[in-house]
């Protein structure tokens, strides 16, 4: 009796300690160190893209506004704006306020704060000072613009952590906004292309015959394209003489669009082959031959009984895939076939940096390094999923 009191309270124990597969799955993930690392970094770099434009306010520096004059500026330098935007400030205060601009002009010159050769240039001349200067001697006149025109003062000089490109534009920025292109075109290609190969592999593994001979022969056959030709080929098309394309090509994405589509296009068909291989497997199992029994639509038995099945290995291919797009994007950005400037991502600007290599390396080396490790993250996190999720390793 004790005995069998004994036995039951075992399995009492056993079970109160059972956990569910996801638990297991979550309990194996966070013991990978490598996996963990690469999650993180992985949302660290989204957090960065979403918030872009509350980092570019913070910094008070904007990812477009070129300075020719300081070019090729090292990391951690304060650069001064150009005499033209100090210009176009002034021109923009008197269209705004015409007669409270006369106002300062008169005051300046009263009290020989600026000595122009011109009376009608004397807040140009004011504006063109140091800026300790020209904040000194706005101070000393009287005028309800003051604290604005401090300001503008102030906003003239700029601090560049990671210095300026080859026109004078804020590098930290234009990575920041190229986290936002190269990581929205690696996850977006990833989503696609696991869409249409979910869908190809499971027709083909599920049907068989001759659908399956017309999708597995369309996908070798897109494998065994050159491709660069068609790259080359793909890039020459002007989306915006295509009818149905013109469109959604009108704000200036067209070579974002164009270099999703190529990327889509060449990225589906190992999904297609991995979800082919797991519904064949599937096909002959017999909750499938069960569920057929019962009179299930195929719609039903492949969307509720056979793609769950394919979920895990599927994750795992997408998770690869968004570091395979985002070293593609960059590969195709960087031969200049990808993304093109003036809209930034990594890629374009390790291409434009590739001339500059011993004047800024700068320019080169902190664009790669950022590629270097997206990549390894994902795959890291790929790697962790894999073994998480994988029945084999999983330890109960």
């Amino acid at each position: 009796m004790e005995t069998n009191n004994t036995l039951s309270q075992t399995k009492i124990a056993e079970l109160e300690t059972a956990q569910s597969f996801y638990k297991m799955v979550y309990n194996q993930f966070k013991e990978n160190k490598a996996a963990l690392f690469g999650l993180f970094t992985i949302i660290f770099f989204v957090i960065i893209a979403v918030g872009a434009p509350v980092i570019e306010w913070a910094l008070g520096v904007d990812a477009n506004t070129q300075n020719v004059f300081n070019r090729y500026k090292p990391p951690f330098s304060q650069v001064q704006a150009s005499q033209d935007v100090r210009d176009q400030m002034v021109q923009t205060f008197y269209l705004k306020s015409p007669e409270l601009a006369k106002d300062i002009e008169t005051e300046l010159l009263a009290k020989n704060l600026v000595t122009p050769i011109r009376p009608e240039d004397a807040m140009y001349d004011w504006v063109n000072l140091s800026p300790e200067k020209a904040i000194e001697a706005i101070k000393q006149i009287n005028t309800p613009a003051k604290d604005d025109l401090i300001k503008s003062v102030k906003n003239f000089s700029s601090y560049h952590i990671f210095g300026t490109d080859e026109l004078g534009r804020d590098v930290l920025m234009r990575l920041v906004y190229g986290t936002q292109v190269s990581m929205g075109v690696g996850v977006l290609v990833a989503i696609v292309s696991a869409f249409i190969g979910l869908l190809v592999g499971a027709l083909a593994g599920y049907y068989g015959g001759v659908i399956d001979t017309i999708l597995m022969r369309t996908t070798d056959a897109l494998l065994s394209l050159p491709l660069l030709p068609v790259l080359v080929v793909i890039a020459a098309i002007d989306l915006q003489k295509v009818p149905f394309l013109s469109a959604i090509t009108q704000y200036g994405n067209e070579s974002i669009i164009k270099l999703v589509f190529i990327l889509c296009l060449f990225s589906w068909m190992v999904v297609a082959r991995l979800v082919r291989g797991s519904i064949l497997s599937l096909r002959e199992r017999e909750f499938i031959l069960a569920a057929k029994t019962l009179g299930a639509t195929d719609a039903t038995i492949i969307l509720r009984h056979m793609f769950p099945n394919v979920i895990a290995p599927l994750l795992v291919s997408v998770t690869l895939g968004v570091g395979e797009s985002i070293l593609f994007e960059a590969a195709l950005s960087f031969l200049g076939l990808g993304i093109q400037p003036p809209t930034p991502s990594w890629g374009n600007m390790l291409f434009n940096a590739l001339e500059l290599i011993y004047k800024a390396p700068f320019l080169a080396i902190i664009p790669g390094v950022l590629i270097l490790l997206v990549v390894v993250s994902f795959n890291f996190l790929g790697d962790g999923l894999q073994d998480a999720i994988d029945p084999k390793s999983v330890r109960r």
